[in-house]
C-alpha cells in the first residue's frame, strides 16, 4: 500500500507532507507506524527521490490534518524526524504547513496546532512567503530545559540552578541556551569581540556541536547553532531575491539539528534562537534580525513583548506516492524516542489577538499586497 505525499522546502529545510486522512487510510496512524515511515523515506542516501529536487530524503515528515470550516482555517501538525523521534515545533516546518494549507484552500491566514501550542501563520498573496508566529523565547532553565545538577563540569554543576545558561562553556563551546519551541544552544563565532562569519564555514560542525547536543546539562538534548555577524548584501536570487534596505543586522547561521543528527540547510527555530540570544546578550538592539543559513534567508522579529515571528520563502518540490510500511532496521526504530514537549508556560502558546496582529504586521511588511483580491495561485 502507498501513501500520497507532497514535498516542500523552506530555505532548503525540506519536508515530506502527508495528509493525515491519507495516512489513516494506509494504516500509518500510530507513532509506531510513523517512525519507520520517516526513517526510511527521510534517509539521504536511499529515501524519497523526486526529479529535479536535487537531494534524496528529507529533514522530516509532516503529518497534517486540516479543519477548513474553522475561521481561520486550523491545521494540526505532527512532525516525525529522520531518526524516528518527534519535535514539538519546527519553524520552517510550520511555514511549509501554511504553504500546503494555502495550496489546498486558497486561504492566506491559518492557525497551526502544534505540541508547543497554537501558532498563527500568514501567507502572502502569491503563496510565496510565509510568516509564522513562534511564541516567546524562553531562557529560564525549566523552559529550555537546562539541568545543571546533571553536568560533569563542577563549575557548571555548582552554578545557580535557577540562572539562565548565558555565554557559558559547555563541552568546549561558549553557548547560550534558549527554547524557541525546541531547545537550542547558540554560539557566536567571534574574534576579539568582532564577528567572524567566514570562520563558521571552516568549522567542523559535527565535531564541535555533537558533544554539546548530547551534553548532560541538556536533559532533552539541544540543537546547536553557530552564528556570526555579516555585512548585509542582497542575495544572488537563487533562494530569495527580495529587496531589503541593508540596515537590518544579519547573521550567518549553521545548525546541527537534534533528530536529524546532522547539519540542516536551514533551521527556523534556530534562526529565532540566534536572534533572541543576540538581543539578550546586547549584540543587537533591533527587534528585527536576518539569518542566512546555507539554504537561503530568513527574517526574524523578537519584540520586547509578545511572540517572535519568522518569515521567509517556501517552495514545492513535487509529489508522488510512498510505501506505507517500508522495511527499516528494527533496532533503529525501537531506539527512537519522542522528544518531550515543552508545554505552554510563559507564553509558548500565544493564540490571542496580539499574536495574530504581530503575524499580520510582519507578513504585510514583507508583502504589502498580501491581501490583494487577485487569486493567489
Amino acid at each position: 500500500m502507498t501513501v500520497p505525499f507532497r514535498k516542500y522546502h523552506g530555505t532548503g529545510n525540506d519536508f515530506i507532507v502527508v495528509d493525515e486522512a491519507d495516512a489513516d487510510r494506509a494504516g500509518v496512524t500510530a507513532l509506531a507506524d510513523r517512525r519507520p515511515f520517516a526513517i526510511a523515506h527521510c534517509d539521504r542516501d536511499t529515501g524519497v527521490e523526486l526529479p529535479g529536487a536535487g537531494r534524496r530524503g528529507a529533514d522530516g515528515v509532516l503529518f497534517l490534518g486540516i479543519e477548513a470550516e474553522a475561521d481561520p482555517t486550523r491545521v494540526t501538525m505532527s512532525l516525525v524526524q529522520p531518526d524516528g523521534s518527534t519535535a514539538a515545533m519546527c519553524g520552517n516546518g510550520a511555514r511549509v504547513v501554511a504553504a500546503w494549507a494555502h495550496d489546498r484552500t486558497g486561504e492566506t491566514d491559518f492557525v497551526i496546532e502544534t505540541p508547543a501550542g497554537d501558532r498563527r501563520a500568514a501567507v502572502d498573496a502569491n503563496g510565496r512567503d510565509v510568516t509564522i508566529e513562534m511564541g516567546i523565547p524562553r531562557f529560564d532553565p525549566a523552559g529550555v530545559p537546562v539541568d545543571r545538577s546533571r553536568a560533569d563540569d563542577p563549575e557548571l554543576r555548582d552554578g545557580d540552578p535557577d540562572a539562565p545558561l548565558i555565554e557559558t562553556d559547555v563541552e568546549g563551546l561558549t553557548v547560550s541556551a534558549v527554547n524557541t519551541g525546541v531547545p537550542h544552544a547558540v554560539a557566536f563565532i567571534e574574534e576579539d569581540g568582532d564577528a567572524d562569519a567566514e570562520a563558521i564555514d571552516d568549522i567542523d560542525l559535527e565535531a564541535v556541536a555533537e558533544p554539546v547536543r548530547h551534553a548532560d546539562v541538556f536533559p532533552e538534548g539541544a540543537n546547536v547553532n553557530l552564528a556570526g555577524r555579516v555585512s548585509y548584501t542582497p542575495d544572488d536570487g537563487s533562494a530569495d531575491d527580495r529587496e531589503f534596505d541593508g540596515l537590518v543586522p544579519t547573521y550567518r547561521q549553521r545548525t546541527f539539528e537534534r533528530g536529524v543528527e546532522g547539519e540542516t540547510r536551514s533551521c527556523g527555530t534556530g534562526a529565532v534562537a540566534i536572534a533572541a540570544v543576540a538581543r539578550r546578550t546586547g549584540r543587537v538592539d533591533a527587534e528585527t534580525v536576518r539569518s542566512r543559513p546555507p539554504g537561503g534567508e530568513l527574517e526574524i522579529t523578537v519584540p520586547d513583548e509578545g511572540p517572535a515571528t519568522l518569515s521567509g520563502p517556501v517552495a514545492e518540490e513535487g509529489a508522488g506516492e510512498l510505501v506505507a510500511d517500508p522495511e527499516v532496521d528494527e533496532a533503529a526504530a525501537a531506539d527512537a524516542t519522542p522528544a518531550v514537549d515543552p508545554g505552554t508556560e510563559s507564553g509558548s502558546d500565544t493564540d490571542g489577538p496580539d499574536a495574530a496582529d504581530d503575524v499580520d504586521d510582519a507578513a504585510d511588511a514583507a508583502d504589502p499586497n498580501r491581501n490583494a483580491e487577485d487569486d493567489p495561485r
